[in-house]
C-alpha cells in the first residue's frame, strides 16, 4: 500500500532572502511538505510503525529553517528535504514548497516560491564530481549534517552544501 502524508499551510517567520533587509528583518514563510512513506501491507495495525508523526515532521522543518539565513528558497527547501529525509527513514520521497509572502518585488504580487522534490535514492549520493561551468570537475564531500548544510549555505560555501551536488 502506498501512503503520502501531507502538511499544508506550514506558516514561520525567518530571516531568509537574496536582500540583506530581508536577512535582517525577516518576514513570513509558508511551508507545504509532502511525502511518501515505504511501502507497508496494510495499515490496519493502526500503529506508528508504518507512518510518521506530524507534529513530528513540522518541528523538525520549523528547526531546520531557523538553522540557518538562506540566501534562495531553493537552497531553504533543500535542506528541508534532505533533513526529513535523513530523520525519517520511513520516508521514501519528499516534496517541500517553500514561499515568502512579501517579496521585495515592485508589482503586486501574493507569494512567490518555489517546490523542491528530493528521493530517499538522491541521498547516495553523497560524494563524486560535479562539473562546474567551464566542464571542468570538482569533487565534492557532503556534510554529514543538515545544520552543516545550513551553515554552508548561510556563508555562502555552496561546495560543501547539499545543494551542490550533481544535477
Amino acid at each position: 500500500m502506498l501512503t503520502s502524508i501531507n502538511i499544508t499551510g506550514l506558516e514561520t517567520y525567518g530571516y531568509h532572502g537574496l536582500f540583506a533587509e530581508e536577512r535582517t528583518l525577516g518576514q513570513k514563510f509558508t511551508f507545504d511538505i509532502s511525502a511518501t512513506l515505504r511501502e507497508v501491507r496494510t495499515h490496519r495495525g493502526d500503529n506508528l510503525d508504518s507512518s510518521v508523526r506530524y507534529d513530528a515532521v513540522v518541528d523538525e522543518a520549523v528547526q531546520i529553517a531557523a538553522s540557518g539565513k538562506f540566501r534562495t528558497l531553493e537552497a531553504l527547501g533543500e535542506t528541508i528535504a534532505v533533513g526529513l529525509l535523513r530523520r525519517f527513514v520511513i520516508m521514501e520521497s519528499v516534496t517541500v514548497a517553500v514561499a515568502k509572502s512579501s517579496p521585495p518585488i515592485a508589482h503586486a504580487i501574493e507569494q512567490v516560491g518555489v517546490q523542491v522534490g528530493l528521493r530517499r535514492a538522491d541521498l547516495a549520493l553523497d560524494q563524486g564530481d560535479c562539473p562546474d561551468a567551464s566542464g571542468s570537475s570538482q569533487t565534492f564531500s557532503a556534510p554529514t549534517s543538515v545544520a552543516a548544510d545550513a551553515r554552508a549555505v548561510r556563508l555562502g560555501d555552496t561546495s560543501t552544501a547539499q545543494g551542490s551536488e550533481c544535477r
